[in-house]
């Protein structure tokens, strides 16, 4: 039923696949998947909805290809059998009139659905004519024959979504069709799996296998041409493109869950305050494309704000840039119907807090006509006394005075419209950061939604630029006007904006080691230089890109060479799947992932992150923390990062395949908050452990000296009986081991 894995660049994404599927009035009525080159699969239902005849055509298009509508014939029908609890049966099968790209591939079946995967959902609700995407994974198969899966964010599967492709990033293949949900909400939903797809049409089986293999072969046909073969006769190996990912090879998709599941927490703990989070790692990681992963996840209950830094770093002020990069995603949310009745209320609300003079000025000529007016009734003025220069002097005021209103209206509305208005407007305004604050605080407040703004890209701008732009983000968003946090009717209330930063951490504190130089030997502390102390005190949350073990390498290089690796029996990895649920704390699910093979282990990684993640398992994890809180010195604040970053670390290191134990890595958690310069110094040396363990600092660098003999530090190194930090140790910690085996306290 599914193919060997085809090489990225023949490998079919699950968006191509996605069509929108609506009736001859244009009335959005599901959503569906392309199985062949001009074959479309989708729910019965959707077909027949409110029709009392089977329709011969529907329109179908391609939202990720921006095709425009066509027509499709209904190829095949086997509407739900009538009685039954959940829709069994329930098929429709079209075939497109107009052609595709030539280089669409539809997508592949997974052969089947085991519990516990995380999937990925895109439909078409009401609200939503452009789609959005839901969350979950996979619970187990129902005697029916359909498979059970649950909403892992805020939205649900309701109308909209039958016939959606349910997608699997893990296994880069599509598990069936949504064809039921219920609940509140459509908190669980219903997916017609292949092996029930390929029961209910007989040429299933034929066409999902034949399509992949036909496109594939073409593709190879298309490249086994003159000019890519080598002068000795032997076949190139293919390009691949260096562009953002779409499909996660890497299991990113888990750690954009753990990073969703962080920001949520954060914005319930403390709503009225923004949480900063940093992506770590240098270029070529894949940064980008986990932003684009998280935006995926977030997408069911947040507002995602993308800012491309790059792109803004010639255009001053950078406040301008971002204000604009959140007023377009919050104008976006909203139907196209509702956009210019927002963009009314935001000007209105520019006035309010803007234009006083203006409305002062109106009031005044107001009453200077009501008190002429007066004057006149009461025989102080007559007409004849003052009537050439009334009618001159009132013309020329009502003139002036309706051409002033109108002209500072108009530019305050347009003010912000370019980077050179906004220039203008700090040179002219008395306080005009306050004013911008209080206008991103209100786009805030009136979003319907907590916005996530997503930036990327600041590790290739300037030292100035970098230092400037995060400025605006602590000055003009984390730090707000506190009467703008009023909740408003019909909005769920105040949330503060959350931001995740991906760049390169050395970039990020050389620029504010650079732009704060003469304060170096002030302010910086043994092991934490200046540019350690502003990140601290600009992001709560550090997270650190995961690197490739030796399992995830291999199999990662040869998808690139286009080259099958070997898998492990299928029941294998269900027995694995079914350890794991049943594991009740985090030592527990180390030790299943230890007794498994270390291909079992990259397949089912992203299951034990999520077990590890579930709030019961977290309970008794944190609990075997605590012997570690005398070592934060009972700092608050301290121990949230050290809660939090132990949480992060954790989850990259199972992705990582790297089981470290709990003492091990929390050890480690607290080493890095505390001395952050001297954990980054042991990641590049781990074998200088040795030489600080015996109270040398030979060999270490000037900074460092000082700290690596202090008592402070040996407190800590030796603080957790049992419990050593050796180079093997720490090169597992930090991701920095060539083959990440599991270790043994």
């Amino acid at each position: 039923m599914s193919t060997p894995p085809a090489s990225p660049a023949e490998q079919a994404t699950v968006e191509q696949a996605v069509a929108r599927i609506a009736d001859e009035t244009g009335q959005v009525s599901g959503a569906g998947v392309l199985v062949a080159a001009d074959l479309v699969l989708t729910c019965a239902h959707v077909i027949i909805r409110g029709r009392q005849e089977r329709p011969e055509t529907v329109l179908v298009d391609f939202p990720f290809l921006r095709t425009g509508p066509s027509r499709a014939e209904v190829h095949f029908l086997a509407p739900a059998t009538p009685g039954s609890e959940l829709p069994t049966g329930d098929l429709a099968v079209l075939r497109l009139e107009t052609a595709l790209p030539p280089d669409v591939r539809p997508v592949e079946f997974a052969a089947a659905a085991p519990p516990g995967l995380q999937v990925s959902v895109y439909g078409f609700p009401d609200g939503y004519p452009d789609g959005r995407w839901v969350s979950g994974r996979t619970v187990g198969s129902l005697p029916s024959g359909a498979v059970q899966l649950e909403v892992t964010d805020s939205a649900g599967f309701t109308v909209g979504y039958s016939g959606a492709p349910v997608w699997s990033p893990e296994l880069g293949a599509v598990l069936g069709i949504i064809v039921a949900a219920d609940g509140q909400g459509g908190r669980a939903g219903y997916m017609s799996p292949a092996p029930a797809l390929a029961e209910t049409w007989p040429e299933f089986d034929a066409v999902v296998r034949s399509a992949p293999e036909r496109a594939a072969g073409a593709a190879r046909g298309r490249r086994r041409g003159a000019a890519e073969v080598a002068s000795g006769g032997r076949e190139r190996t293919q390009w691949v493109s260096d562009a953002p990912a779409d499909h996660d090879v890497l299991k990113r998709t888990a750690l954009a869950n753990v990073l969703a599941r962080q920001l949520r927490h954060a914005r319930t703990e403390t709503p009225d305050a923004s949480f900063l989070v940093h992506v770590d790692g240098s270029w070529g990681t894949g940064k980008s494309t986990l932003l684009k992963l998280l935006a995926r996840e977030l997408h069911g209950d947040s507002i995602v704000a993308f800012f491309d830094t790059w792109r803004h770093v010639r255009i001053e002020p950078p406040w301008w840039a971002l204000l604009v990069a959140i007023r377009k995603a919050v104008v976006q949310h909203r139907p196209r119907w509702r956009r210019p009745l927002f963009l009314l209320r935001e000007l209105l609300a520019r006035v309010r807090r803007d234009g006083a003079p203006q409305v002062l000025s109106g009031l005044l000529l107001v009453g200077g006509a009501l008190l002429a007016a007066l004057l006149f009734r009461a025989g102080v003025i007559t007409v004849r006394s003052v009537e050439p220069a009334f009618k001159t002097v009132t013309t020329v005021v009502g003139a002036a005075g309706a051409l002033w209103t109108a002209g500072i209206l108009l530019s305050r509305y347009a003010m912000w419209a370019s980077a050179r208005r906004a220039r203008t407007f700090e040179d002219s305004h008395t306080d005009p950061m306050n004013d911008v604050a209080e206008h991103i605080a209100w786009l805030v407040r009136h979003a319907g939604r907590p916005i996530v703004v997503l930036v990327e890209d600041l590790d290739r701008c300037t030292a100035d630029y970098v230092v400037n732009f995060l400025d605006s983000v602590q000055t003009l968003v984390r730090d707000v006007p506190a009467h703008w946090r009023r909740p408003v009717r019909r909005t769920p209330g105040w949330h503060a904006p959350s931001f995740v930063v991906a760049m390169d951490g050395a970039w990020l504190r050389c620029a504010y080691e650079n732009a704060y130089e003469t304060f170096k030997s002030a302010v910086a502390e043994p092991g934490r230089p200046i540019g350690y102390l502003f990140l601290d005190k600009l992001f709560q949350l550090s997270v650190p890109m995961p690197r490739l073990g030796g399992a995830g390498r291999d199999l990662y290089f040869g998808r690139l060479l286009g080259v099958s690796a070997e898998k492990p029996p299928p029941a294998t990895a269900d027995q694995v799947r079914a350890a794991l649920t049943a594991s009740g704390d985090e030592i527990e699910v180390l030790e299943t992932l230890a007794k498994a093979d270390p291909r079992v282990r990259e397949i089912v990684a992203a299951q034990a992150v999520e077990r590890i993640l579930d709030a019961g398992v977290q309970d008794v994890s944190r609990h075997a923390l605590a012997k570690f809180s005398r070592l934060l010195h009972s700092n608050p604040r301290a121990m949230k990062r050290f809660v939090n970053t132990y949480t992060v670390l954790r989850a990259v290191r199972v992705l990582e395949g790297s089981l470290v134990p709990t003492d091990t890595l929390a050890l480690w958690t607290l080493l890095r908050i505390r001395w952050p310069e001297l954990a980054d110094h042991l990641e590049a040396h781990p074998e200088a452990i040795d030489r600080i363990m015996e109270g040398s600092a030979q060999g270490l660098p000037e900074s460092l000296r000082e700290l690596a003999t202090s008592e402070d530090l040996h407190e800590v190194l030796c603080g957790v009986p049992g419990v050593t930090l050796t180079p093997d140790v720490i090169r597992a910690c930090s991701g920095a081991g060539d083959d990440l085996a599991p270790l043994r306290p």
